[in-house]
């Protein structure tokens, strides 16, 4: 019966209390919906965008910001490689612009690509962005690439570490750190996985390589950090009129007629700084310098600036200037062509990492998908045999029984964790699929339940079937258990739920990795990883327990309307 009649409905009064009741109701979904929106959205965050909490994430609408992301990405999250590839000096990747198709630097981008496809450059000039998140904790797409190549040449993992002397335990953690080819200790191929590096970078697609610039290098962390990020102390030091560092020139050979100072400089930086694989003897043979050659020999492009080499004291030839490589217009223009791939992967990144490493890290997804069926079943084995003992011969103790059952709920687990696990040590027990299901297959509230939805069943359905002949295990099983679906499923589903959400439990109780739960695997990745990973990994967590609340929905709905109205 309704709590308002046809005719009460009609008047203004209830009617503006049904609004109002439909108005909370609306609240309360937006107030739930919200935060829901903020960890989907969150659940595709970078180092670029951590600090935004928006319902719609910037990259999907904004080129600017989708800009940012793949920079932080190309760049492997940092910000002296690209100040170093740009010869630039910004702080964060979000300061950095999209340059307009016609910017300065723009009209250099074709005898840019037609200067890296003809393979001038050896592999070590090359670095391999959107690889490495180390920040984020993320899997981005060459690192996904990378061990799929790898897969393809050497197929089990154990025949990869026999191949190339690794000792890698699962494929989530074949990595190699990009080799830092700038600095005086990078050796090429000093590994075999470092050769198989370098090989695979060669073959990423343009918008994931950029190209090292030791001059960058020479001024961005060898200048600056002596002089300031002012020229003004550089000029004062060496007596120039530079107007900005991008100015100041690395010749290729040592400056004989420079002062002592720019000479001590060029022989600390190219003996002692930066990589002996850049030198040809006394002469530097850096990507500029193959850049510039080979536009000389094309002679399209005349020397920008004769006049600096002409006026100044190091002993320059007018060889040591020209164009600077064009790598941000370069990027820039693979950034419009590509940004719908590149939004893609950025959508999807977090997600992947996830499921990279629950699927190929240990067992945790077999192993959670027995315990919560073995829990399952345990509870809807043991409970109901317990509740059916109390509801059908009725003990005369049966309150009380009642009572100590229902009084385990007033501590928390935390409090029997210790005993329990003490317990299990000296039973030998630990790390075992009964460690994890014995102290927890009977439940005193799902007891208590149970026994309140057996008390309100017919009692001349067992009496009929007595009469019948039927004995107490029919009973039982043919009567008890079929008329009582709906609570089941109830009971069904908390066994589920806490066995699959039991973190701190499980870790205790199986310390061997090999025991592992995907909850336990889940907190192992969220321990390294930046926010935009740990939401992904709690929005796919959440989707079993969804999926199996929605498809039991309309029997755990009678499983708590039914008793309430009998």
């Amino acid at each position: 019966m309704p709590i308002l009649s046809a005719i009460g409905r009609k008047s203004p009064r209830s009617r503006l209390l049904i609004a109002a009741i439909y108005a909370a109701l609306g609240l309360g979904a937006v107030a739930m919906l919200y935060p829901l929106g903020l960890m989907v959205a969150g659940s595709t965050k970078s180092i670029a965008d951590q600090r935004e909490n928006v319902l719609i994430p910037r990259f999907l609408v904004s080129d600017e910001a989708l800009w940012h992301k793949h920079l932080e990405a190309l760049f492997n999250e940092s910000m002296d490689a690209l100040n170093m590839a740009f010869d630039s000096d910004y702080a964060a990747f979000e300061d950095v612009p999209l340059p307009p198709p016609d910017a300065p630097g723009a009209e250099l981008v074709p005898l840019w690509r037609e200067f890296l496809a003809s393979g001038a450059l050896p592999p070590e000039a090359i670095a391999l962005g959107h690889y490495w998140a180390p920040q984020a904790g993320a899997f981005p797409v060459q690192l996904r690439e990378f061990r799929r190549h790898l897969r393809e040449i050497y197929g089990p993992l154990d025949a990869l570490n026999a191949a190339l002397g690794t000792a890698f335990d699962a494929w989530y953690v074949v990595f190699i750190q990009p080799p830092a080819y700038l600095f005086p200790h990078a050796v090429p191929g000093a590994t075999p996985l470092a050769t198989d590096f370098d090989v695979f970078k060669l073959t990423a697609p343009a918008w994931c390589r950029t190209v090292l610039s030791p001059e960058g290098f020479f001024r961005k962390l060898y200048l600056k950090p002596r002089y300031s990020k002012d020229v003004a102390a550089y000029n004062a030091a060496h007596g120039t009129a530079y107007a900005s560092y991008s100015e100041v020139p690395l010749p290729r050979e040592f400056p004989a007629d420079a002062p002592p100072l720019a000479q001590e400089e060029w022989r600390d930086f190219v003996q002692n700084t930066l990589a002996p694989l850049w030198r040809n003897g006394e002469t530097l043979d850096t990507p500029e310098t193959r850049w510039r050659a080979w536009l000389a020999a094309r002679s399209e492009v005349r020397d920008p600036r004769p006049e600096v080499g002409a006026s100044s004291d190091f002993g320059l030839q007018t060889s040591d200037f020209g164009p600077p490589m064009p790598q941000l217009a370069h990027h820039a223009d693979l950034f419009r062509a590509h940004k719908g791939e590149i939004r893609r992967e950025f959508l999807r990144r977090n997600y992947r990492t996830v499921l990279d490493h629950v699927l190929f890290h240990g067992r945790g997804i077999a192993n959670t998908v027995v315990y919560c069926t073995l829990a399952v079943l345990l509870a809807l084995l043991v409970n109901p045999l317990a509740a059916y003992a109390l509801s059908r011969f009725k003990p005369s103790a049966g309150p009380q029984i009642l009572l100590f059952l229902m009084l385990t709920m007033a501590f928390p687990h935390m409090v029997t964790q210790i005993p329990v696990f003490v317990l299990l040590r000296e039973l030998g027990l630990l790390n075992t699929f009964a460690a994890l299901l014995l102290p927890g297959m009977a439940s005193g509230y799902s007891i208590f339940l149970l026994k309140g939805f057996f008390d309100s069943l017919p009692r001349d359905l067992y009496e009929s079937a007595q009469l019948d002949g039927a004995g107490e295990w029919t009973l039982f099983w043919q009567i008890t258990m079929r008329l009582s679906t709906p609570i089941l499923s109830v009971i069904a589903l908390q066994a589920f739920s806490v066995a699959y959400a039991n973190f701190m439990y499980a870790l205790l109780i199986c310390q061997d990795p090999k025991m592992w739960t995907l909850m336990v695997w889940l907190y192992q990745l969220q321990q390294r990883s930046g926010q935009g990973v740990v939401q992904a990994s709690l929005l796919l967590a959440a989707l079993p327990t969804l999926a199996v609340f929605l498809a039991c929905q309309r029997v755990l709905l009678r499983g708590i309307v039914v008793p309430v109205e009998k």
